[in-house]
């Protein structure tokens, strides 16, 4: 389901700070719910992040909160938050649909919805035809990365392994650690 030719939005200061003019963004605060380190290095990367969008001229602030129901607590001020978006198969209902779709859970506490998304993702689910389900993939992701954004990738987590020369095991490329028989060995 690769889509080889795909890129991930550039990094454009000037085409951001052009965006937020054209939609008449005059700097009120927008608030970036936080819990302390969920993952790691998330305060620092929060921080990072904040003066990265305050040079383009977004004003964004940091509000630490306690845990998930403050989170998500739908009011006025629910804005920005961190999502950890992994994928347990290799598929793109894994992750795409499974969290941004009709069922998932950013569309069940009412942060996203999207319907177009959201018939797609039920032939994405459904459908057995490779090609068709490339052409919706796309699509998906055309949707969910530009045109009405469900998500913004700002950083993604390197995982390392280590273990000695002798040991006939190999690591996986996700967080998940195979153990399993076959990948003794091999």
């Amino acid at each position: 389901m690769l889509i080889a030719d795909w890129a991930v939005p550039a990094y454009d200061p000037a085409e951001a700070r052009r965006l937020l003019r054209e939609a008449g963004y005059r700097g009120d605060p927008i608030p970036y719910r936080l819990l302390n380190n969920y993952y790691t290095n998330q305060n620092a990367t929060a921080q990072v992040l904040v003066e990265m969008w305050r040079e383009v001229g977004l004003n964004v602030q940091i509000e630490m909160k306690e845990n998930w129901s403050q989170i998500l607590e739908r009011s006025p001020t629910r804005a920005v938050r961190d999502w950890s978006n992994s994928a347990a198969f290799n598929d793109p209902v894994s992750s795409l649909v499974n969290q941004h779709g009709p069922n998932g859970q950013q569309q069940q506490v009412g942060e996203y919805a999207n319907e177009e998304l959201n018939r797609l993702s039920v032939e994405l689910e459904t459908g057995t035809d490779r090609a068709r389900r490339r052409q919706v993939f796309r699509r998906l992701l055309e949707i969910a990365e530009r045109e009405d954004p469900a998500y913004a990738v700002l950083h993604q987590n390197a995982t390392f392994t280590a273990k000695r020369r002798d040991i006939r095991w190999k690591a996986s490329p996700a967080f998940a650690m195979d153990f399993r028989p076959g990948n003794w060995g091999a």
